[in-house]
């Protein structure tokens, strides 16, 4: 994500025991979320994966006319929200600054 210009409609959402969502979003700085987002780095090649982290964060954005999701947790992934909503996931590496900077809140 290199352009931070192009990013939309950033929701945040903490996920506790894999069911249960908060919308932190109001909590967040929104801006400096967007700044550290072109931060993290994504596996070129898809992998497959099922579930959701336990304790995460999940950032949706629009970037791109597409809808953008970032689980924060371990693991780390990415993935396009579609209606299919596919299983093959990008992993994550580089997340720290914006996981610190999330669990300030």
């Amino acid at each position: 994500m290199p352009d931070t210009a192009e990013i939309a409609d950033v929701l945040v959402l903490r996920v506790h025991a894999g069911d249960t969502a908060e919308d932190i979003t109001g909590q967040v700085d929104t801006n400096a979320v967007c700044e550290l987002l072109p931060q993290i780095r994504a596996c070129r090649l898809p992998s497959y994966h099922r579930g959701i982290s336990e304790d995460c964060y999940q950032i949706q954005v629009v970037y791109g006319g597409k809808t953008v999701c970032f689980s924060l947790g371990e693991p780390s992934y990415a993935y396009e929200v579609t209606e299919s909503m596919s299983p093959w996931v990008h992993k994550l590496s580089g997340s720290e600054k914006l996981l610190a900077l999330l669990d300030k809140q």
